[in-house]
């Protein structure tokens, strides 16, 4: 994880009055933003494959988050996205993307030696569980992220954090939406959710995956499925906390 400073990203952030005053403090330090083709590349590709990601109109919204959004991805690199889900539906989602993956092959899977332009399902998160961590970590990969689905929806997700104002001060814009959750999960589709939560773990034990039970049991009752290590975040937040020491 890095967080590069352009101006374009503290214009689109925090606004324009701030980007003066910091030009202001820092003149001739602060650099536009040059395009990368290799992550507009890969953008692209994420684009273009997105219906590998779509499934019986459960999502409700799609970005790239990682190396990939925060610009300094490498051509061998994979493409992290975070999706979301109405309530009562991940596992079932889950369960759909990858069976339509083993003809596909578009997301990445334990079995792929190359991972390049790959499309990770990083992080699915149902709509009860949009509110994250107050952490430079969840502040990066939210302002960062790219939408390529439902761009609109990123603004419902910024307004489920209140932190991201109250303690980072983004424009209060960003925070602005027209968009309501459901509420209410429909009991057809809860019943299937757990049938395929059941056969998933069922799969990932006989397959030695090495779920990690206790997580996977806590997260799935607050809504969200995490792909990455558990310590992933705490070893990304030290390497961007290493760079200021």
């Amino acid at each position: 994880m890095s967080l590069p400073v352009f101006k374009e990203d503290i214009e689109r952030i925090w606004g324009k009055q701030y980007l003066k005053k910091i030009l202001k403090q820092y003149p001739n330090r602060i650099p536009n933003k040059n395009e990368n083709l290799i992550v507009k590349e890969k953008i692209q590709k994420a684009q273009e494959n997105i219906s590998s990601l779509l499934a019986l109109k459960l999502v409700k919204f799609i970005g790239v988050t990682g190396s990939v959004a925060a610009g300094f991805a490498k051509e061998e690199d994979d493409i992290d996205v975070f999706v979301v889900v109405r309530d009562g539906s991940m596992w079932l989602y889950r369960g759909l993307v990858a069976l339509r993956n083993i003809f596909q092959n578009k997301v990445r899977a334990k079995r792929h030696r190359d991972v390049r332009d790959k499309l990770c399902l990083n992080l699915v998160c149902e709509e009860r569980d949009l509110g994250f961590q107050n952490d430079i970590f969840n502040f990066h990969e939210l302002m960062y992220m790219k939408p390529i689905y439902n761009e609109k929806y990123v603004n419902y997700i910024f307004s489920q954090n209140k932190w991201l104002v109250e303690e980072y001060g983004i424009r209060k814009e960003l925070q602005e939406t027209e968009i309501q959750s459901e509420g209410s999960v429909n009991l057809l589709l809860r019943i299937f959710n757990s049938i395929f939560y059941y056969l998933q773990l069922f799969f990932m034990i006989i397959r030695r995956h090495n779920p990690e039970l206790e997580r996977l049991r806590k997260n799935s009752k607050k809504g969200r499925i995490e792909f990455f290590p558990n310590d992933f975040k705490e070893e990304k937040v030290k390497h961007f906390m290493a760079k200021f020491e």
